[in-house]
């Protein structure tokens, strides 16, 4: 069975991000032989002050394959609960991939998330809703992350554009890249421009900044720049954070 799945609101300010606890809590259950996991995509959601948050107010969403749902599902849950930081309000949503069902409505739900305050009452609708295929539970705190985790997985399923968590490093000593010797190495499956119009030609590349990769239109797309005559990677600025509750 394929799924998606989203977490959120599981960290504070000292603690490890909610991406790299979803990827614990997916290495883990590999480990045991529940599930494997695909990539991790960020997806931002609304900034207001009415929304706690601690520092960007996003959600983590991966696939994952299992033979058994079940015990999957409890897994997810019971790390949630021994792992979340302390203050903080972890919901899980475990969406099923499945392209018989319908995830407008999700959908529609998770891009309000993105524009709006919503409620868990708002969240708790709209999965019922929904129906089968789709588990969401709190586990700890108000459980108000709840709204974000069905939002995350609402986008995913609906090929919405996030970031992919992680970051490319060059390789040493490897200077004659093209896109599709990139594409090759990196797994990239579409390249666009700053405006998202997307690269077609095999154009030559010089990569020596770490760069992030973007899910887009369904695909692991890499953003190329020009810049003084030369075609690069859009490369990953370090910002300073500004924490934010």
């Amino acid at each position: 069975m394929n799924l998606f799945v989203c977490i959120d609101d599981t960290d504070n300010f000292d603690s490890i991000g909610t991406g790299e606890l979803l990827e614990n809590m997916m290495g883990e259950a590999a480990v045991r032989g529940l599930a494997k996991a695909g990539f991790t995509v960020r997806y931002q959601l609304f900034i207001h002050e009415d929304i706690p948050y601690t520092s960007h107010n996003s959600s983590m969403c991966c696939t994952a394959e299992t033979e058994d749902l079940s015990a999957f599902t409890v897994f997810c849950e019971k790390y949630l609960e021994e792992n979340s930081a302390d203050g903080s309000d972890p919901g899980l949503c475990i969406l099923t991939d499945s392209p018989s069902l319908d995830y407008s409505a999700l959908i529609s739900f998770g891009k309000r998330a993105q524009n709006e305050v919503l409620t868990k009452d708002d969240a708790y609708k709209t999965a019922a809703e929904f129906g089968s295929g789709l588990h969401l539970s709190e586990h700890g705190g108000t459980g108000g992350g709840i709204i974000g985790a069905l939002a995350g997985a609402a986008l995913r399923a609906g090929r919405e554009e996030g970031r992919i968590k992680g970051k490319l490093q060059p390789l040493p000593n490897k200077t004659d890249w093209t896109l599709s010797s990139f594409a090759a190495v990196y797994g990239v499956e579409r390249f666009t421009d700053e405006n998202g119009s997307e690269i077609t030609d095999d154009l030559p590349l010089k990569f020596v900044h770490p760069t992030k990769l973007l899910y887009s239109c369904g695909r692991i797309t890499s953003v190329i720049i020009k810049e003084n005559g030369t075609y690069m990677p859009k490369p990953k600025i370090k910002k300073n954070k500004e924490k934010n509750q």
